[in-house]
């Protein structure tokens, strides 16, 4: 996905993955998380030239997921925010989940099996000091979460 800028260029790249919690990682596919297992929220974004030697202030990441069928629909994680570089292009953070924070597949939520498919979508948001209009998402394929 993209992150829109004021002026050319107008567009960069923002991108984010949740790699494989699985304790062996030849476990099963990586698109296939064991929910009692922590797991990161990985975000990767870039500032263009000539915005990345004028820009100040930070950007603000969260990361949600949505069910897909019956299911949670919650912030992952902490709010991040990571202070912005002068001529710096490439930022990555990540966003720690514990384990137990989304219910697996055929746990119970408002009284129905939840399905334990999410999409999760990173957000972005730059501050300089208050919320600007540079902002931008990401999502990453769907998972499906394991009730181990």
């Amino acid at each position: 996905m993209t992150i829109e800028w004021p002026t050319g260029p107008e567009s960069s790249d923002m991108t984010v993955e949740v790699p494989d919690n699985w304790p062996s990682p030849a476990a099963g596919p990586s698109t296939i998380l064991v929910s009692s297992v922590p797991y990161n929220v990985n975000i990767k974004w870039t500032v263009p030239t000539p915005h990345n030697m004028t820009l100040g202030g930070s950007f603000e990441l969260r990361a949600y997921v949505e069910s897909i069928g019956p299911g949670q629909e919650l912030q992952l994680g902490t709010t991040l925010n990571v202070p912005v570089v002068g001529g710096q292009t490439n930022y990555t953070a990540t966003i720690t989940v514990p384990g137990g924070t989304l219910l697996g597949e055929g746990e119970i939520f408002n009284g129905a099996p939840v399905s334990g498919v999410y999409k999760i979508i990173a957000v972005l948001q730059h501050l300089n000091p208050g919320p600007t209009w540079i902002s931008g998402f990401a999502e990453d394929s769907v998972r499906m979460f394991l009730n181990p």
